[in-house]
Order: C-alpha cells, then structure tokens, then sequence
C-alpha cells in the first residue's frame, strides 16, 4: 500500500499526510478542493476547528452519532437527544450528577410563563437555599417588574415583604387567638363583640337629651323622651304629682275622632256621636255620648264588638 506524503521543505505550503489520492488523508493549510474523498479530515488553522469531508467539508461534531469522554464524564446520546456530566445515561435533555457550579453573577433564563422545580422521582420537592459552610446567613430575595425594588426577602429567620400580602385558600394553622391586632384597624370575634357590649351596658346608661317626636291627631305613633329626674327610690306608698299649670284655652268639640280631649271644665266628659257614625268598637272600654238613640241620648261603651248603653247593656240603635 502506497503512502501519500506531502512534508515540510517542499514547495508546497500546506501539510499533508495520509494514503493515496483515492483514501483518507489530513490536511491543513488551504482546505482541499479537489482530490477529496469521504473521511478526509482538514484541519483549520485560522480558528483551530476540525472538519470532515462528507459530501462536503462539514464540523466533525455534526458527524458524531455518540461521544463518550473519558467514560462518562461526558456523554452526548444523539438517539436520545441527552447530554450527560458524570453519568452515561439520562432522560433529561442535560443531566448533571453532582453538584453544579455557576460563574461569578451567573443569570438563570428560560422561556414560557413560568419555571417548574419538580423532584425527579415524584417525591416531595424541597428546595433549599444554604450558605457554602460560613457563618452568615443565606439570602433569598425577589425583585419587582422593573428590577428597581426588594418585594420579598428572606434572611435567616427573617422575613421581609415590602407591599400588600394577599392571602387565597385556607389557612389551617392560625386563627383569631394568635394573630395580633393593630393598632388602628382592629377586629373582634362574635364572642369578643358581646363581651365589650357586656361591659358597655355595666352601670349607668346616659342618653342627654332626646328631643325628636311624632305626633298624629287621635293616635300617638312617637315617644317623647325629656331628660330624666332621678327621684330616689320610689316605694308602694309613693305618690307622683305632676302639674300641667291652668287649662286657659276654650275646649271645642271635634266634628269626627276616636281620641279623648281636655275641654273646659265645664265641658262634655266624652265625645258626642250619632248612631249612624258610631266609631270602630273593636277596642273595649271607651266611652262616648249618642245623641240619636233610640231610646233618647245616652252614654255607650264599647264591648270590643258593639256599643252598648250604659243604662241597660243593649246595643245601641
């Protein structure tokens, strides 16, 4: 088998060496254009890159179905589109096992709305953020839109938001006993809201005055609350006298009504009434005065039912 040489010392710039014309040989310098075959390989000086004919002068690493360095320390599984540091077989795209180590002010990208930290055998995730052996404590932090402000922050035992904290599910281990009150927007239980009325209500109540009333003709739909006189203790024997002063006004006689009036004292005791326009009787014991009744003018009283005369019990007609 001949060999193919092409030395140093020649005319010729680039080295070459390898079979004849017809197999594989090495070369570098000027990339062969002619009398190539598939296997060749050509060296590029210019950036130090390795190049195999095939076809066309192609990156060895496109022609590498597999490659295993050193046993594992680094696989590439083209059939499985995997690379592996530190193991020779993998499910995920990269696998590292071991410890992974990042530069100085390393950036962690990724693409889609959200990252997914999953444990890979489907056992609970934990994820663990541990200073490297020192003293000092370990820092977490999460930074808003603009990347201008700290929002969350956790150093140690310490825990810092900055901003409003919206809470969503349930909350299974805290309740009203051990969360504190503020100082101005306070709360109150079911239970302490009627203990602080229990102990508003304890002793005397003071309204002041209470001046707002309702009145109708005939029938009273307000109560009138003036201030209140404390009188002492009022006994069984006890009388309470109250003086309205002089009635000075002329009494008159309303043309219709159900309701007692204060007139002269010589005035009608009761309200005048013909039997035609006897008022309701359904509330027993007023008293009023017939004018027309059969018998002659009489005074009547309600049974809560009819209008009877006081002078027989017969209903008046």
């Amino acid at each position: 088998m001949a060999i193919f040489g092409n030395f140093k010392g020649t005319t010729q710039s680039e080295f070459q060496i390898g079979k004849t014309s017809e197999g594989s040989k090495i070369s570098t310098g000027t990339q062969p254009s002619s009398d190539v075959s598939t296997g060749d390989i050509y060296v590029d000086s210019s950036n130090s890159t390795l190049q195999v004919y095939n076809n066309a002068w192609v990156s060895v690493g496109s022609t590498l179905a597999d490659l295993n360095v050193d046993s594992g320390t680094l696989f590439v599984d083209s059939s499985n589109d995997t690379v592996s540091v530190g193991s020779t077989a993998s499910n995920d795209r990269l696998f590292v096992n071991g410890s992974l180590r990042l530069g100085t002010n390393p950036t962690l990208k990724f693409s889609g709305a959200y990252l997914d930290v999953a444990h890979s055998n489907g056992t609970a995730t934990q994820l663990r953020v541990r200073d490297n052996g020192s003293s000092s404590d370990p820092i977490f932090k999460v930074y808003n839109a603009s990347n201008s402000a700290e929002v969350f922050k956790v150093q140690g035992s310490t825990t810092t938001v900055t901003g409003d904290i919206s809470i969503s599910g349930d909350i299974t281990t805290a309740d009203t006993d051990n969360l504190s009150e503020g100082t101005t927007n306070v709360y109150y239980t079911t239970a302490r809201a009627n203990s602080a009325i229990d102990a508003k209500l304890t002793g005397s109540l003071a309204f002041g005055d209470i001046t707002a009333q309702t009145v109708e003709t005939g029938v009273v739909e307000g109560v009138v609350f003036q201030p209140i006189t404390d009188y002492g203790s009022i006994t069984s024997s006890a009388n309470i006298t109250i003086d309205y002063g002089a009635v000075n006004e002329t009494g008159t006689v309303p043309a219709i009504g159900d309701f007692e009036y204060i007139s002269d004292i010589f005035g009608p005791t009761g309200d005048s009434f013909v039997v035609a326009s006897l008022p309701n009787a359904a509330q027993p014991g007023q008293m009023i005065y017939v004018s027309d009744e059969t018998g002659g003018s009489v005074m009547a009283f309600s049974d809560g039912t009819n209008w009877r005369r006081i002078t027989d019990r017969t209903i008046v007609s």
